[in-house]
């Protein structure tokens, strides 16, 4: 007694563990497999809203934990996210309870990664802060595995991660029956040796192109750092003594980002950009800040990319987050504004203007740019399929640094660009096409700032990019053919025990069998219980003759 109630607690403690490495801020890569293998099992061990109740807490505790980190956000917020992604994260653990007379198929093992994978979609589709918190990106370690994402997307991760934890389960009820056990390890073996081949070709024997452009990408040094007081410059009364000191701050900033670039240029790099936002300027002055883009571009002979916050404080949402592109004739090749601001914090002050992912034609392969929190939602990224080379100026901050610098280059696999993401306040990070990371800078440890990328020039084509989530849309498919399936197979086999009369059985006790076997304690004074299966059948008599009657 005492040595089972041991078990329990410590399969809670290392399942709640396992829950908080499963995902966010202290992944470990193999902790969700783990994690939702144990929890599918405790949740069967369980009645169906007892194990519901089960999977909601424990998931909802992991992910609390392992995303607690937005400190600019009410604290609500964290909890009703938490509750929400518990919700739809727990509800694949109920469906899956309305199979259980159906697991000794082994096509029942579908039924759990199917449902995680269509629930998640849903789940992301409607969150406003993208994809963060998607199963797939606990594997971001895992660069052969990944490669998948290049056919399937995200959701093809998930469902190998499900699918382990329904195949798992169904080896140990089948422990008894060697055959079954070899036929799911062949299974699923099978899949997971064809995707981790496909990620040995691509990494191998579709190695990147071997031309590259030196590129150098550069953050603000923090102590010339500036903000702009909006109140003081809208106030009559300080107005002008405001502006004289955000123009004295301001000059000060961005001269300083124009001294580094031409430094990168005299050094060798052909593309020179500014990470998000760190060049800060006043509506009115905007110009005059392209203008000396332009001059520089031209005197260097560089394409040289602005990541600019530009403030107008007559607008109530001030702030206008671009990123502008002069090539090295001094033309303004890309003007874009970030697409989507991040919820919270950016949101409420930004003015968006939708320009859409823009992309030039260079000598060195066709380039597009896109701004940090937009990386976060591919299907918005399917706007940059085609190009070579993405650019991303980016701005983080400590806690959520490695994890979004991560999650970045999960779109380059999916789309086949080549891609630099310069963070300030974070990690910036350029990798190929693949997702293998070729340059690395710490904005924490490194005190220049700079991070230099030699970037191959040529990015691919993939077949995600082609087709999309239609992944998405088999495991639809799959889910409702395999639940037909069962069904239908369930259906017939009450049939041919209802036609088949239990031995020993007169005609009428066979009635009396079919009338009353939701009622079972009617039955256990009769001889032939032991006979009497836990089925439910229909209580229509196939016999409905009066002497039949009587006997009954």
């Amino acid at each position: 007694m005492i040595s089972s109630i041991i078990k329990k607690i410590l399969f809670v403690v290392l399942l709640l563990l396992a829950a908080v490495f499963s995902n966010g801020q202290y992944v470990v890569f193999f902790a969700i497999w783990v994690f939702m293998a144990m929890l599918l099992f405790a949740v069967r061990s369980l009645r169906r809203w007892q194990g519901f109740l089960v999977a909601y807490v424990a998931i909802g505790i992991g992910y609390y934990i392992g995303f607690d980190f937005v400190p600019f956000l009410p604290i609500e917020i964290p909890i009703i996210v938490t509750l929400i992604f518990a919700l739809f994260s727990s509800v694949p653990y109920l469906i899956d309870s309305f199979f259980r007379n159906a697991r000794a198929s082994f096509l029942s093992t579908l039924i759990f990664p199917c449902s995680v994978v269509l629930l998640e979609y849903g789940y992301h589709q409607l969150n406003q802060f993208g994809t963060f918190g998607h199963f797939a990106y606990t594997q971001q370690s895992q660069l052969l595995l990944l490669q998948s994402i290049s056919i399937f997307g995200l959701g093809y991760i998930t469902f190998l991660i499900a699918w382990f934890a329904s195949v798992a389960n169904w080896i140990y009820e089948q422990r008894n029956n060697r055959k079954n056990i070899k036929k799911a390890l062949l299974a699923y073996g099978l899949v997971l040796g064809l995707t981790l081949s496909f990620g040995i070709y691509r990494v191998l024997f579709q190695a990147s192109h071997p031309e590259t452009v030196r590129i150098a990408s550069i953050s603000a040094l923090d102590s010339l750092k500036t903000g702009i007081d909006i109140e003081g410059i809208n106030n009559k009364e300080t107005e002008q003594e405001v502006k004289i000191e955000t123009r004295r701050n301001t000059t000060k900033l961005n001269q300083d980002l124009f001294n580094r670039s031409v430094k990168q240029a005299q050094a060798g790099a052909e593309l020179v950009f500014w990470a998000e936002g760190n060049a800060v300027i006043l509506k009115e002055d905007e110009l005059e800040l392209y203008e000396n883009a332009r001059e520089v571009a031209v005197a260097h002979n560089i394409y040289l990319g602005v990541g600019v916050a530009v403030i107008d404080p007559t607008n109530s949402k001030y702030l206008e987050n671009k990123f502008v592109l002069f090539n090295n004739q001094g033309k303004k090749v890309i003007d874009y504004w970030k697409g989507i601001s991040v919820p919270g914090a950016e949101e409420p002050i930004s003015n968006n203007k939708a320009t859409g992912i823009q992309k030039t034609a260079t000598d060195f392969g066709t380039i597009a740019a896109v701004i940090c929190f937009d990386l976060d939602f591919p299907g918005y990224m399917t706007g940059a399929s085609g190009s070579d080379i993405l650019l991303s100026p980016s701005n983080d901050w400590e806690e959520v640094a490695r994890l979004h610098s991560d999650m970045s280059k999960f779109r380059a696999i999916e789309q086949g660009f080549n891609f630099i993401r310069q963070t300030s306040l974070g990690i910036s990070i350029g990798t190929d096409y693949t997702g293998k990371v070729v340059s690395k800078m710490s904005h924490f440890t490194d005190d220049d700032k700079v991070l230099i990328t030699h970037l191959p020039t040529k990015g691919v084509r993939t077949v995600y990019s082609a087709i999309g989530d239609t992944f998405i849309l088999l495991c639809l498919l799959g889910f409702i053919s395999v639940s037909f399936i069962l069904r239908r197979r369930k259906k017939n086999n009450k049939t041919k025990l209802i036609r088949r009369r239990p031995s020993g059985l007169t005609c009428g006790q066979h009635c009396l069998f079919k009338y009353h076997l939701k009622d079972l304690t009617r039955l256990r004074g009769l001889p032939f219980r032991r006979n009497i299966g836990l089925t439910k059948l229909p209580s229509m008599c196939a016999h409905p003759s009066p002497q039949h009657n009587q006997e009954a």
